[in-house]
């Protein structure tokens, strides 16, 4: 006697959406960042490093533009500059006149660091949260904006993954 038989796809799909389906409807929290739990002051610092003819991008820029955007994006966030937690922001560009070109190149790092408890040993180390980096290029007269830009976004999606380990 033969039974009907099911297709044996279907079987498989049911047994995924089952598993699957509960995760998607988990509260944002639950997608949280546990390395930024409870991260309540920063430090924050920036570097750059130009070559060539100045595009207009120093140190101070960036460091106004990493505060202007804590304080708009993260005002629960406290800056102390003796917190052991950092937020670094990195900028390396380069010009670049060859011919007709005449532009710059480089290279843009967020990290946000903070300290940590080796487990095995108990000793205290320096661990990376969060991180985003990015190389950049363009014309030279939209090097300023093209690096602020970029801060900005960092900044926007750090706020985010931030708010959401800590509600």
């Amino acid at each position: 006697m033969l039974l009907p038989s099911r297709p044996r796809g279907h079987l498989a799909w049911g047994v995924i959406v089952g598993v699957a389906c509960p995760f998607l409807f988990l509260p944002a929290a639950a997608w949280a960042d546990p390395q930024l739990r409870k991260l309540e002051c920063v430090n924050v610092q920036a570097a750059v490093l130009e070559s060539g003819t100045s595009l207009g991008i120093t140190r101070e820029v960036l460091r106004e533009a990493l505060l202007g955007g804590i304080h708009a994006k993260l005002p629960r966030l406290k800056v102390d500059p003796t917190c052991p937690n950092r937020i670094f922001f990195k900028v390396f560009v380069q010009n670049l006149s060859q011919g007709m070109i005449d532009g710059f190149y480089g290279h843009v790092a967020f990290e946000v660091r903070r300290k940590a408890t080796f487990v095995d040993t108990s000793l205290p180390l320096d661990a990376r949260a969060w991180d985003g980096e990015s190389y950049v290029h363009g014309t030279r007269d939209k090097a300023k904006a093209s690096v602020l830009d970029l801060l900005n976004n960092y900044l926007a999606q750090f706020a985010a993954d931030y708010q959401a380990a800590n509600p």
